[in-house]
């Protein structure tokens, strides 16, 4: 194996530092290009460019609050009053929205139980049946 001096090992570390400037610099520019060639083909495609970095914007969910009327237990204590042997969750559901409450919920049947098990006005006679209590 030949023997180096310093002098000689130091030109060669510097030209190996100026070929790995050189090459990132290309992987640099080679990259924008790239970027630009995709982003051309999306417009193409019909599609939007993906999105690379950045953060995601999140948007605040909007709560909506109820403009007017009485609250659903009110709705729902008047309807049970009318039944003295109670009624299924599906009937109370219907019952309320007849008598005119409205509602954006997706699961409306699911907030509907969730009130008549909450509230101590309502009483459960049997599975999926409740009427008011006293």
């Amino acid at each position: 194996m030949p023997v180096k001096s310093i002098s000689q090992l130091r030109s060669e570390l510097a030209a190996k530092e100026r070929q790995l400037a050189t090459l990132r610099a290309r992987r640099t520019r080679l990259a924008k290009e790239l970027q630009s060639v995709e982003r051309r083909i999306a417009v193409l495609e019909g599609q939007p460019a993906s999105r690379r970095g950045g953060k995601k914007v999140t948007r605040k969910r909007v709560v909506r609050r109820r403009a007017t009327g009485k609250p659903l237990a009110a709705y729902i204590s008047q309807v049970l009053a009318k039944a003295k042997n109670g009624l299924s969750v599906t009937q109370v559901v219907k019952a309320v929205t007849a008598a005119g409450y409205k509602s954006h919920s997706k699961d409306f049947y699911a907030i509907v139980a969730k009130t008549l098990l909450t509230d101590e006005r309502f009483q459960r006679v049997k599975r999926g049946v409740y009427k008011l209590a006293g």
